[in-house]
């Protein structure tokens, strides 16, 4: 693979409306000014319909690496001119690295979420989703050989997600209210009440437990108040969207920054909501 590992780096994000709110520009700026790099990391709007020519376009401009967030994470594969191990495991890609063929799709959520949270063992946990996030969760899980059950509302696809990395899957109305799980992982877009509508798990959680909520950044948040009733510690995905960045930051620049900038960085954001 031939990389442009020369600077000024050209880095970017790629989704909706979303990216000119993300806390990434600032980590990326961040992690290169901590190493005396020179190069700019920039938030770019993009629809699936004009994906392969913004890729094309940037990829003659030179851009060395680039993030895909949501809503693209899975329409940008047929574009790529190959897929890592890693965004092949997830089915999803969260990172572009150039190539000389083209970019190349890597998937750096399932590693970022190990590094974050499965820095222990845990006796049971419980995943709660079945689309791209809740894959790389397992995936995070596989990779340390640990067990996790998995439920969520739509019963056909949790039980082929489960049924693909052999994990148990329990229907939500099945789920143990007693104290059971010592870590409790939301893969769901979902955080307050109004978004998750009449689907309330209410899964027991242990002593010492953990509940974690990918999202961050979410005013009312009903992870955080199942952890704050359980007396457990919560955490929302921030740890993770920094170990995640970098990662796609050593893949892109061969330099290897420690976790501080990013970290430093996410302790300052605030965000903001988004209109429309």
């Amino acid at each position: 693979m031939e990389r442009l590992t020369n600077a000024p780096f050209k880095l970017g994000l790629l989704g909706d409306k979303r990216v000119f709110k993300s806390p990434s520009p600032a980590m990326h700026q961040a992690a290169l000014r901590s190493l005396g790099l020179e190069g700019s990391y920039i938030p770019i709007e993009a629809q699936s319909a004009n994906l392969e020519n913004l890729l094309k376009e940037l990829w003659e401009k030179g851009f060395a690496g680039l993030n895909v967030t949501a809503p693209l994470k899975e329409a940008v594969k047929p574009y790529l001119a190959s897929l890592t191990n890693e965004a092949l495991a997830t089915s999803a890609v969260n990172t572009l690295i150039y190539s000389k063929g083209g970019y190349i799709g890597s998937n750096t959520d399932a590693q970022g979420f190990s590094d974050a949270y499965l820095t222990r063992g845990f006796e049971r946990s419980l995943i709660i989703g079945a689309g791209g996030a809740a894959r790389a969760v397992c995936q995070a899980f596989r990779s340390k050989g640990l067990s996790v059950a998995l439920t969520c509302r739509r019963s056909n696809a949790g039980k082929r997600l489960a049924e693909e990395f052999s994990f148990p899957f329990v229907e939500v109305e099945q789920l143990p209210q007693e104290p059971c799980f010592d870590l409790i992982v939301n893969a769901t877009s979902a955080s307050s009440p109004s978004e998750l509508g009449e689907f309330l798990p209410r899964p027991g959680t242990g002593a010492n437990a953990v509940v974690i909520d990918i999202n961050y950044s979410r005013p009312l948040n009903y992870w955080k108040d199942l952890a704050v009733k359980a007396k457990a510690h919560f955490s929302d995905g921030l740890p993770m969207l920094a170990h995640q960045a970098r990662l796609s930051f050593i893949l892109w620049t061969g330099s290897d920054p420690t976790l501080e900038p990013f970290l430093t960085t996410l302790d300052n954001w605030v965000a903001t909501p988004i209109d429309g």
